[in-house]
C-alpha cells in the first residue's frame, strides 16, 4: 500500500493543472471586475448581464457575462472548491484546452438551453423575466463537470493510481454536498433550480461526447484514409 502512494500520480495531476488554474483565475478576475463596475462606477447590474427576455431579443453577448458573474463571495467560493476539487482529473485525461473550453462552453450551452430549450416551462411557471444570473453563471459549468468527470473514469489512459482515484471519488462527493446545496437566498422557485441544474448537465454531457467524438474520429473508418489501388 505505501508502495502504492509513493508511485502515485496524484502530486503529477496537480502540478499539470494549468487549465484548473486558469478556469480560477478568470473566476476571479472577472468576479473583481464586475464587483468594481456595479460598485465603484455604480453601472447597473442589469445593464451588464442578461435575462431570459433580453436573451430572446437577440442580446446573445449577455450570455458570455452571464457566465461568469457572481453576486458575492459564497457562490463564487462553492465553485471554485469544487473546479479544484474535479478539474484537474478531467484535465489529466482530456487536457487543458479541451477543459477551459469545455467549462465555459458548458455554461454558454446550459444558458441558451435554459432560454430557448426550456423557455416556455419557465416563462409559463414564473414569467418571462426569471433572471439567467440567479444561477450565478458558472454555477451551470459546475453541474456540467459531473460527465466530464465520469468520461474521466472511463479513459483507461494514462490511468489514475489508488490515490488519485480515492481524491477524485472524494471531489465528486464534494460536488454533490457543496455544489448541489440547497440555497435559501434564492427567491425563485425550486422548479428554477432544478431546470438549471438540468440543463448544466445535458450541456456537460454534450461536452463529454464532443471531446469522446475528437479523441476517437481517426479511428472511425468514414474518417480513415483509403488506400490507393
Amino acid at each position: 500500500m505505501l508502495q502504492k502512494l509513493r508511485n502515485s500520480n496524484f502530486v503529477t495531476i496537480i502540478l499539470a493543472a494549468k487549465g484548473t488554474l486558469l478556469i480560477c483565475c478568470l473566476l476571479l478576475f472577472c468576479y473583481l471586475l464586475f464587483s468594481t463596475l456595479t460598485n465603484t462606477f455604480l453601472i447597473p447590474t442589469n445593464d451588464l448581464l442578461g435575462d431570459v427576455a433580453s436573451i430572446l431579443k437577440g442580446e446573445l453577448w449577455r450570455v458570455i457575462t452571464s457566465t461568469v458573474y457572481f453576486s458575492e463571495w459564497t457562490p463564487l467560493i462553492k465553485t471554485v472548491l469544487i473546479v479544484l476539487a474535479l478539474c484537474p482529473f478531467i484535465e489529466w485525461k482530456i487536457g487543458s484546452p479541451a477543459l477551459v473550453m469545455s467549462f465555459f462552453a458548458s455554461s454558454w450551452i446550459g444558458i441558451l438551453l435554459f432560454c430557448f430549450g426550456l423557455g416556455g416551462i419557465i416563462r409559463s411557471t414564473v414569467g418571462i423575466n426569471t433572471y439567467v444570473y440567479a444561477f450565478y453563471g458558472g454555477t451551470l459549468s459546475v453541474y456540467a463537470l459531473f460527465p466530464l468527470a465520469v468520461l474521466a473514469f472511463l479513459i483507461k489512459k494514462p490511468a489514475f493510481s489508488l490515490l488519485a482515484k480515492c481524491v477524485l471519488v472524494g471531489g465528486l462527493l464534494l460536488y454533490f454536498t457543496v455544489g448541489f446545496w440547497p440555497n435559501s437566498d434564492t427567491p425563485k422557485p425550486a422548479v428554477i433550480v432544478q431546470i438549471s441544474q438540468l440543463c448544466g448537465v445535458l450541456s456537460g454531457l454534450f461536452c463529454a461526447l464532443i471531446v469522446v467524438a475528437l479523441r476517437n474520429w481517426k479511428k472511425v473508418s468514414f474518417f480513415s484514409a483509403k488506400p490507393s489501388n
